[in-house]
C-alpha cells in the first residue's frame, strides 16, 4: 500500500502526460514526482514508460486499480480535492475558473476512450465529455448528465472555392474536398454521421489536442473543418460558415462513475456547470440547455 501523495504522482503522469505539469498540479517536486512512481512501481511490479507522449504501465495492474478505488473515495469523501477534465473547447465554459474543490487537467483529450478509461480506472473523477460520445443514459459503469445542445456548422477559408456556391451548396459538392478527421474510432459516432455524408475524410493520427496539429493544418486553403461558437476561435484563419445544416446536435455532458451519480459533490457540480451556461443560452436561443437528469 502507498500514502495518497505517492500514488497521486504516478496517476498525474498517467493523466497529464507531463512530470512537470504534475508537479505543478499537486505541489509536488519533481524529483518527488520521480521517486514515487520508482516506489509504485516496485510495490504493484509494474513498469511505468511512455511511448508516442503517452505513459503506459506493464504488469498486473489489479492491485493497483483496487489502491486507486480506495484512494478515489478518499477524495469523494474531502480528504483531496477531485479531478475533472474537458475538451479543449468546453473548458474555457465550464472550468474558468475552475470549481471550488476540483483540480483540472490539461484538457486536450481528443477521443473519447482516454477519459473513459481514466475514470474506469479511478484516476479522474468526472469528464465534461463531447455529445453525442458520451455513454448512454443506461450504461452500467458511467452515469452521464446533460448540460448543454447546440448546432455544429462546416467552415472553410475566404478562399475556399464552395463559398462561391452560394445556397446552391451541397454535401456532395463539400465531399470532393478534405475534410478534417481524428484517427477511426476517436469519436465514433459523431464520426459515422460524417462519413454517411462523405466527410471525415483527411484524417490526423493525434490524440492529444495541438493547434498546430489540427486547426494548423490550414496550410491548404481547400481543407473543410467544423466549428461551433466555442471551438472557431481555435482557428488560426479567419472562418466561414457554409450554408448547409449538419443534420445533428453536439453538445457537453458531465459523465462520473454510476457509484457517485447521487454524491452531494456531483449534484453541486452540475449546478453550477449549468448555471454557467446561463448567459450563453440567454444570447442564442438555438442552444437547449438542462435543468434536469435526463437527456
Amino acid at each position: 500500500m502507498v500514502d495518497v501523495d505517492t500514488l497521486a504522482s504516478l496517476d498525474g503522469v498517467l493523466w497529464l502526460r507531463s512530470g512537470a505539469i504534475a508537479s505543478k498540479l499537486l505541489g509536488q517536486h519533481q524529483s518527488t514526482i520521480s521517486r514515487n512512481i520508482n516506489r509504485c512501481e516496485t510495490i504493484f511490479n509494474i513498469n511505468a514508460s511512455k511511448n508516442n507522449g503517452e505513459w503506459h504501465l506493464k504488469g498486473d495492474a489489479n492491485l493497483l486499480n483496487l489502491e486507486r478505488v480506495v484512494h478515489q473515495r478518499h477524495r469523494w469523501l474531502g480528504g483531496r480535492p477531485l479531478r475533472i477534465e474537458a475538451m479543449y473547447w468546453s473548458a474555457k465554459t465550464y472550468l474558468d475558473p475552475t470549481p471550488e474543490g476540483w483540480l483540472p487537467g490539461n484538457h486536450d483529450l481528443l477521443n473519447v476512450q482516454q477519459p473513459l478509461n481514466l475514470l474506469r480506472d479511478s484516476i479522474l473523477d468526472a469528464w465534461i465529455g463531447a455529445y453525442p460520445d458520451v455513454p448512454d443514459e443506461d450504461d452500467p459503469d458511467f452515469a452521464s448528465f446533460p448540460l448543454l445542445r447546440h448546432p455544429i456548422n462546416l467552415v472553410v477559408g475566404q478562399n475556399h472555392p464552395l463559398l462561391a456556391a452560394g445556397d446552391g451548396l451541397t454535401f456532395e459538392m463539400v465531399s470532393q474536398y478534405p475534410s478534417l478527421a481524428l484517427p477511426d474510432g476517436a469519436f465514433p459516432k459523431f464520426e459515422a454521421c460524417l462519413k454517411r455524408m462523405g466527410l471525415w475524410n483527411s484524417p490526423s493520427r493525434i490524440s492529444r489536442y495541438k493547434r498546430d496539429k489540427w486547426e494548423g493544418r490550414w496550410e491548404s486553403e481547400l481543407l473543410v473543418g467544423y466549428a461551433s461558437i466555442f471551438s472557431i476561435e481555435f482557428y488560426p484563419q479567419p472562418q466561414y460558415f457554409l450554408p448547409l445544416q449538419l443534420p445533428l446536435m453536439v453538445g457537453d455532458n458531465l459523465v462520473v462513475k454510476r457509484e457517485f451519480e447521487n454524491h452531494p459533490r456531483v449534484l453541486k457540480l452540475l449546478a453550477d456547470l449549468r448555471k454557467r451556461l446561463n448567459p450563453l443560452l440567454e444570447a442564442h436561443p438555438e442552444f437547449i440547455g438542462f435543468c434536469g437528469d435526463a437527456d
